[in-house]
């Protein structure tokens, strides 16, 4: 992710435009320990699915703790960041709207 805010994250696109997608997008998101997403905002709402490691989403109001198996509903316009928060990497799916 070469987004201004984002240390040591990767996305890999598993359903997309290519794939007939009419609706939604999936995308898996690998945070390197110690990285982060940048502290943003957007239009659109999306789902969240922890698959491996320990993290934080921030929020500018709380921070909460989130690990394999939680779900999480960013919604629209919410500001938000993911980070690593072991010595391991962090992963989860994200679906957004098309």
């Amino acid at each position: 992710m070469k987004e201004e805010g984002a240390v040591g994250v990767k996305i890999k696109w598993l359903i997309n435009e290519n794939n007939g997608a009419p609706t939604f997008l999936m995308r898996q998101f690998t945070l390197d320990a110690g990285g982060h997403t940048p502290f943003h905002t957007h239009d659109w709402e999306h789902e969240v699915y922890v698959l491996d490691g320990a993290g934080v989403v921030k929020y500018e109001e709380k921070e909460e703790n989130i690990a394999p198996g939680d779900a999480i509903l960013i919604p629209p316009n919410k500001k938000h960041q993911f980070r690593a928060s072991s010595d391991k990497q962090l992963k989860f799916l994200c679906m957004v709207p098309k």
